[in-house]
C-alpha cells in the first residue's frame, strides 16, 4: 500500500513482476528471432555471393584459356605470315621486283609478283637467255674482235666459244623452230643448228659433233638439240654460240648471263635491240590473251637458267 495526502493506493507486486517478466521474455524472443532472420538472410546472401564468385572465377579462367589459345594462334599466324612474306620477297627477288613493294600490303605484293612474274616468264621463255651448256670448262673466246687461231688475222668473232668435252649436251636457250640443221663445213661453222625464235631472234650452235633435231622441228627452251664437237674451222672441242636479232649478230654473253634475278640489266647492256617496242608488243599481247591461254602458252616444261 502506498499512502499520500490524497489517499491510499494498493499495488499487486506479483502481478507487476509477472508483466515485466512477460514483456522481457517477449522482447528477448523478438530480438533472437530478428537475429535468426538476419543471420539466415546473411547466409543466403553469402551463399549467393559465393556462387556468383565461383561462376565469375570459372568464366575468368575460361577467358584466360581462350586468351592463351588465341595468343598461340596469333603467334602461329604471325610466323606463317612472316614465312609467306619471306617467300614473296624471294619471289620478288627472283623476278626482279623492287623492294619498294614492301610498302604495299601482302595481297597487293602477291598480285604484283604474279602479274610481273608471268610477263617476265613469257619473255624468258621466248627470248634467248641462259647458257646452252649445263657444264663447260671456260670461255675460250668471247664476242668481239680477235686474232683468229687458225688464220692468225684480226677478225670479228660473232659469238661466244665455250670450251667443253666432246659430246657435252647442247640445249636450246628459248622456244623456237629449227631453221637449219646440217653437217659439213657450212662456211667454217661445221656441223651447225640454227634456231628461229619469236620477235626476230635467232641462235646459232656451231662446231657440233652431232645433232638430234631436224629442220622444221619445234623446240622448247631447255630441249636437247645437239652435242659439242670440233667440226668446221675449229681448233678444239667447244661450242660456238651466237645470238642474232633481225639478222645482225649481238653479244651473246649478255644473253647468257640474263636471268630472272637481273631481268632489267639486259636493257642497259644490249642497245641493239628495240626493247621498248618489243615490251609494248608483249604487254599488249598478254592483255588481250586470257590467263588460261597464257599459262597454256607458257607450258609445263619451262626451264629457266
Amino acid at each position: 500500500m502506498v499512502s499520500s495526502p490524497y489517499g491510499h493506493k494498493y499495488y499487486n507486486i506479483n502481478l507487476l513482476f509477472k508483466h515485466i517478466i512477460f514483456y522481457f521474455v517477449t522482447f528477448v524472443g523478438a530480438v533472437i528471432f530478428f537475429i535468426l532472420v538476419v543471420l539466415h538472410t546473411f547466409a543466403s546472401e553469402i551463399s549467393d555471393i559465393e556462387y556468383k564468385y565461383n561462376y565469375i572465377q570459372n568464366q575468368y579462367q575460361n577467358l584466360i584459356n581462350k586468351h592463351i589459345d588465341l595468343s598461340a594462334q596469333i603467334s602461329n599466324k604471325k610466323e606463317e605470315t612472316m614465312l609467306v612474306a619471306d617467300k614473296i620477297e624471294e619471289l620478288e627477288g627472283v623476278i626482279g621486283i623492287s623492294n619498294n613493294n614492301n610498302n604495299y600490303g601482302l595481297k597487293s605484293r602477291v598480285e604484283i609478283a604474279s602479274i610481273t612474274g608471268l610477263q617476265k616468264l613469257f619473255i624468258m621463255k621466248f627470248f634467248p637467255n641462259g647458257y646452252p651448256l649445263n657444264t663447260y670448262k671456260r670461255i675460250s673466246s668471247p664476242y668481239g674482235y680477235r686474232i683468229h687461231p687458225l688464220s692468225n688475222t684480226k677478225e670479228m668473232h660473232t659469238g661466244t666459244d665455250l670450251a667443253a668435252d666432246v659430246d657435252t649436251p647442247v640445249y636450246a636457250t628459248a622456244d623456237g623452230v629449227v631453221d637449219f640443221a646440217k653437217s659439213g663445213w657450212n662456211g667454217g661453222y661445221g656441223t651447225i643448228v640454227k634456231l628461229d625464235h619469236f620477235f626476230g631472234f635467232k641462235t646459232y650452235y656451231a662446231h657440233l659433233n652431232s645433232i638430234v633435231v631436224n629442220r622444221g622441228d619445234f623446240v622448247r627452251k631447255g630441249q636437247l638439240v645437239a652435242y659439242v664437237g670440233n667440226t668446221g674451222a675449229s681448233s678444239g672441242y667447244h661450242l660456238h654460240y651466237e645470238v642474232r636479232f633481225l639478222g645482225s649478230h649481238i653479244d651473246s654473253k649478255n644473253f647468257m648471263d640474263w636471268n630472272m634475278s637481273n631481268f632489267d640489266k639486259i636493257f642497259d647492256k644490249e642497245k641493239n635491240v628495240a626493247w621498248q617496242s618489243l615490251l609494248m608488243t608483249i604487254n599488249n599481247l598478254m592483255q588481250q590473251t586470257p590467263m588460261e591461254q597464257q599459262l597454256l602458252l607458257l607450258g609445263q616444261g619451262l626451264r629457266v637458267n
